[in-house]
């Protein structure tokens, strides 16, 4: 890695170990959101621990924000060299989910990512929305499930997904299609590794419930 590209990744890092929903949690209640609910530092976490959609909402706005800042950061240093666009991506989201400011505790990856495809591809987003909602209703009415179902939905999507779409949706430019799918796909694996947590939680309760029917 060149020089250029190892200050984009420190740089989306950085950026990505902004704590949002600590320093929104810590301003409205006075605490630290790691010791509360899921301990989850994300948006869905606030809402469920402060009861308060607007916080919530905010958390989210603010860390999508945050996506679509370290995109824009890449873009205004590097222009249209994708390399460093998908770069500060993908360490923005590690900073995130792996924020060393928090014990390398963080969120879940979710918000930033929407930010950051926004700008990117929103067909993504439109995607993930999608296979989400399918999860969701489908298999179990479960935000965890949910998310999994949306990210692996897009990961296997996208690299089934004609070249001519791929390159038509996304605002960057590209040298060839499968630019864009490896990093959703390497985006996808940094969400699912922390969605790890919740959905053994989920199996742990489902495993309980059937004790219990028995």
């Amino acid at each position: 890695m060149n020089t250029g590209l190892l200050l984009i990744a420190i740089l989306g890092y950085a950026v990505g170990c902004i704590p949002t929903a600590w320093i929104v949690f810590r301003i409205s209640h006075g605490k630290d959101i790691r010791e509360h609910g899921t301990g989850n530092v994300g948006a869905m976490n606030t809402y469920d621990v402060s009861g308060s959609k607007r916080l919530g909402i905010l958390v989210f706005l603010l860390d999508a924000l945050k996506g679509a800042g370290a995109v824009g950061l890449a873009r205004l240093i590097h222009g249209d060299w994708f390399a460093a666009t998908a770069i500060v991506t993908f360490f923005m989201l590690v900073g995130h989910n792996y924020n060393v400011l928090l014990k390398f505790k963080g969120g879940r990856g979710l918000a930033p990512a929407t930010g950051a495809f926004i700008v990117l591809n929103p067909f993504a987003i439109l995607i993930w929305d999608i296979m989400y909602l399918t999860g969701y209703y489908a298999i179990r009415k479960n935000v965890h499930v949910g998310a999994v179902a949306g990210t692996i939905g897009l990961a296997a999507l996208m690299f089934s997904t004609p070249d001519r779409i791929v390159t038509y949706t996304t605002l960057v430019d590209l040298h060839t299609p499968m630019q864009m799918r490896l990093l959703i796909g390497a985006c996808c694996l940094v969400i699912l590794l922390r969605h790890a947590e919740p959905i053994r939680a989920l199996l742990r309760e489902m495993d309980a419930e059937e004790d219990d029917a028995a």
